[in-house]
């Protein structure tokens, strides 16, 4: 009688722990705000991110006004209340000579203004029509409100167009990003700097892409010693991109370095996401390549001034995920987080609107992939991006389609999603 009943208690015991252990493992997730489409914005790319009292910011590439019939463009605020609720607040909506189509995740300064840039707007009639695109800063008024400054228009050729990566700021008031496109007669796209100069900005291009080096740069990233480093998504040595670096010299130039060119199989292709640094270690993805959906990679020093290139996950479409974006993040434990974009077509195959990811570092230097979230593209959302998370472990991001399925000119496709999930 008395093993039954330490039998019993055992089972219990271990029902309990593994119920635990279950729970724990599970993750949660939750939409917490739905695009409407038209003035309320749609189609959000490019994350959110938190101000210092927790609110989220970040942008929709179209809604608002002007720009018909599917708008420019807003910019956006989610508050929390006491119940867990978010209500979002409109900040600015563009209207095309002050940019339109803004596709990336927002920066803050010291001061709590915010900048951005949009991939078209500006100029009216250069780069065929649409403008090559603004850099943008958005500053609290005595109002409570926000006023939007244009700090530069982008007018392609030597001037760089569409500058799709996030903004970098340095501790001096300086902004830097890149633009996709111009530089020159290669067209291969440019690193820039904007400084404040008499309360007008200054731009100068800090390197312009030939195509040898890699075209498209993306999201900028600086280390201690002020270098910065990021990925151009295509050509390279191999065709398949590469991660560069950039050194400031003594005479206010700085010197290009191809620190490694991607070569498709088995190390990845097509970097479009940008680096996170981990330690002295820069992380990354790219969309295709590996097993031919994408893979995520380290990148050390080898000790030697250089950089050794380590590919830590090789997706495997369906199930395991594909086309992994970014750019990554790491929880406090080292686990580190992203998502798969999935397909255009966002059909009910499994993956095909996308996933959310966890890969968490195992003996031997090997990593395990733990898919957290598989989208359906329903009210769900479909394609996400960007994530943020929280000093208490969660992650808040977007996904541009799913949602409202009868957004208004994108029927079916939804307007997209603010959601936040707990690993």
């Amino acid at each position: 009688m008395l093993r039954k009943i330490y039998l019993k208690a055992a089972m219990t015991l271990a029902l309990a722990i593994f119920a635990a252990a279950s729970a724990w493992a599970a993750p949660k997730y939750k939409v917490i705000y739905t695009f409407k489409g038209g003035k309320d914005g749609a189609l959000p790319i490019g994350g959110v991110v938190f101000d210092k009292r927790g609110n989220l910011y970040g942008t929709t590439a179209e809604g608002g006004r002007g720009c018909p019939p599917t708008g420019c463009g807003t910019v956006f605020k989610l508050t929390r209340d006491h119940s867990g609720k978010w209500t979002k607040n409109a900040l600015h909506f563009f209207s095309g000579s002050d940019g339109s189509s803004p596709q990336v995740s927002l920066v803050f300064d010291e001061n709590g203004n915010l900048y951005g840039t949009t991939m078209g707007g500006g100029i009216k009639g250069s780069c065929a029509g649409p403008g090559c695109g603004v850099v943008f800063k958005l500053a609290t008024d005595s109002g409570g409100g926000w006023k939007e400054t244009v700090l530069h228009r982008f007018a392609g050729g030597d001037d760089g167009s569409f500058s799709f990566g996030s903004v970098l700021l340095d501790g001096k008031g300086n902004v830097f990003g890149s633009a996709e496109h111009g530089g020159g007669s290669f067209d291969d796209g440019t690193v820039y700097e904007l400084s404040p100069t008499g309360g007008r900005w200054t731009e100068q291009i800090l390197h312009s892409f030939t195509g040898t080096d890699g075209a498209a740069p993306y999201n900028l990233v600086f280390d201690a010693t002020g270098k910065i480093y990021s990925v151009a998504g295509y050509f390279g040595e191999y065709g398949a991109g590469v991660a560069f670096e950039l050194s400031p010299t003594s005479g206010g130039t700085w010197n290009d370095t191809t620190i490694y060119n991607f070569q498709g199989v088995p190390d990845g292709a097509l970097p479009t996401s940008g680096l996170t640094f981990h330690g002295p270690n820069l992380f990354g993805t790219t969309d295709a390549g590996g097993d031919g959906f994408g893979t995520v990679f380290e990148l050390k020093p080898d000790g030697k001034g250089g950089w050794a290139e380590n590919v830590i996950h090789r997706f495997e479409g369906r199930k395991k995920g594909s086309d992994p974006g970014g750019p990554l993040v790491f929880d406090k434990a080292g686990n580190l987080y992203g998502d798969s974009g999935g397909t255009a077509s966002c059909t009910k195959r499994v993956g095909a609107c996308g996933d959310l990811f966890e890969l968490t570092p195992a003996s031997g230097g090997t990593w395990k992939l733990r898919i957290l979230y598989t989208f359906a593209g329903g009210k769900d959302g479909a394609f996400p991006g960007g994530l943020s998370s929280d000093d208490k472990g969660n992650f808040y991001g977007i996904a541009a389609g799913g949602g409202n399925l009868q957004c208004p000119g994108w029927v079916g496709s939804g307007c997209g999603v603010v959601f936040e999930i707990t690993p």
